[in-house]
């Protein structure tokens, strides 16, 4: 199932939205479209089933379970247009040693930021009982332990 864009920000998907950035003058801007373009494939050629609620925040991709701008993020991607691509996830309340806490990460690897999407969406927690996420997540699991 394709990421769509969250209800609260209907007037562009997000593939539109990333385009006019992709095809703006400024070159900073277009390097950083088509990183998050291609991110938006990715992300729709890897999840099928699972829903995915997109919402943008300047430069930001944040990930909802819930189509609502009021429900918390639990991930947030950005590519910086130089193919590098970051990642931010909220720590469950319950783990949480401070409010808020998040954990990041970055990669200028596209397969690479894959798993940690797949990573991140799990142990956020916003996905709880996702079995295509929980099938993904142990491939990695699986491909990280036969490394």
């Amino acid at each position: 199932m394709p990421i769509i864009r969250c209800k609260d920000q209907k007037r562009q998907t997000l593939e539109e939205f990333y385009a006019d950035w992709a095809s703006d003058k400024n070159q900073i801007s277009a390097d950083l479209g088509k990183s998050m373009l291609s991110i938006i494939d990715l992300i729709n050629n890897t999840f099928v089933e699972t829903k995915i609620y997109g919402l943008t925040s300047h430069a930001h991709l944040l990930f909802l379970s819930q189509n609502n701008s009021e429900s918390d993020w639990f991930v947030a991607i950005i590519a910086n247009g130089l193919q590098e691509f970051h990642i931010e996830y909220l720590i469950p309340k319950e783990k949480q040693p401070w409010s808020n806490a998040t954990v990041k990460g970055a990669t200028k690897s596209l397969d690479e930021f894959r798993d940690y999407i797949i990573i991140a969406m799990t142990e956020s927690q916003g996905w709880k009982d996702n079995d295509e996420l929980k099938r993904l997540y142990l491939q990695i699991k699986d491909k990280n332990a036969n490394a």
